[in-house]
């Protein structure tokens, strides 16, 4: 990437992202953009400062790589990224490549090896059996609320989220 294909936008929404631009289609009024990042702004007026951060523009679309497209017409305003943010926004997409590279090498949970050991077990030994599949940071990434998730008990309570 070279800095000129960066691009700071403002939008009708109110968002402001900061994207690499791979293609600016005025026909169609469509921009072809990757490695799209929102600016999440903070501000502390007890303190007189500004923080921010990026996170990735689209929900769960976690990949730099991942090509959108954005509606010309929503941009309400263009602007070319100082120093700063530049740095810090390659700084955040070499974060989000070691966070996807890294999840890619977590072993998933074997759930169904789970429910199939859980009729010969009582809560302690549910417990350990859990702890030593899986550290604390793989269980946090569990949705308790999808259906597979739910596990079956011999004893009340029935299920546990």
């Amino acid at each position: 990437m070279i800095k000129d294909d960066i691009k700071q936008f403002k939008l009708t929404n109110d968002d402001e992202i900061i994207c690499e631009i791979l293609n600016w289609d005025d026909e169609e009024g469509s921009v072809l953009i990757r490695s799209a990042l929102r600016i999440i702004n903070m501000e502390d007026y007890g303190r007189g400062m500004r923080f921010f951060a990026f996170r990735p523009w689209v929900l769960f679309q976690d990949d730099p790589t991942e090509v959108s497209i954005l509606n010309a017409g929503h941009i309400i305003a263009e602007a070319t990224p100082s120093k700063n943010v530049l740095k810090h926004y390659y700084n955040s997409l070499d974060e989000i490549r070691k966070t996807l590279k890294n999840k890619s090498k977590k072993k998933d949970i074997p759930l169904e090896d789970v429910a199939s050991k859980l009729d010969e077990m009582d809560e302690e030994d549910f417990e350990r059996y859990m702890d030593s599949l899986a550290d604390e940071e793989n269980l946090d990434n569990l949705d308790s609320d999808m259906p597979e998730n739910v596990i079956q008990f011999k004893v009340p309570p029935k299920t546990v989220h």
